[in-house]
């Protein structure tokens, strides 16, 4: 695993955390309650994490998780949630002409990613590449190449990250 600069939690890595019960869950806990001197917030997500969340806690109308979510959910010292904008949407389409088996809403969230300046991304979701790089000309102008390295929650990459980021 490259240098960690910055992490973003993907939804499914939300969900693990507050319904899952093992090793892994315990260790996302760790993560996420890392303190760390760093000038800004380690963790980032987006808006549409919070979407994405609140699916089965509304259809199971559990309260306890629906307000466990919303407050875990809004920008804070370790962790900033990124605006769902126009910005994010075109490098979303973007990344969608470049990468044709990624799904709007994981385009979302690598594009919020690559825009808050995180090196990697964690998720649970196997069918994501293990990098997504983002070079976009427009009117004869170059930006880029910008990339998100992916990552998954087992138990030492955790671990690593936990490390990489209280530094």
């Amino acid at each position: 695993m490259e240098a960690v600069q910055r992490l973003y939690v993907d939804s499914n890595i939300f969900i693990r955390l507050f319904e899952g019960n093992d090793e892994i869950a315990t260790a996302l806990g760790e993560l996420f309650l890392l303190e760390t001197t760093r000038p800004e917030p380690p963790l980032a997500t987006s808006e549409l994490t919070l979407a994405e969340v609140l699916v089965v806690p509304y259809r199971e109308q559990n309260d306890r998780l629906i307000d466990a979510y919303d407050g875990w959910t809004k920008s804070n010292d370790y962790l900033e949630v990124g605006p769902l904008d126009r910005g994010v949407l075109w490098y979303a389409a973007l990344l969608r002409s470049q990468y044709q088996s990624l799904k709007l809403p994981d385009a979302i969230h690598v594009s919020t990613a690559i825009g808050m300046r995180c090196s990697h991304f964690l998720s649970a979701d196997r069918r994501l590449a293990d990098r997504y790089e983002l070079t976009h000309t427009r009117h004869g102008v170059t930006k880029g190449p910008a990339s998100v390295e992916v990552v998954h929650p087992e138990r030492d990459v955790v671990n690593q990250l936990i490390r990489a980021l209280s530094q």
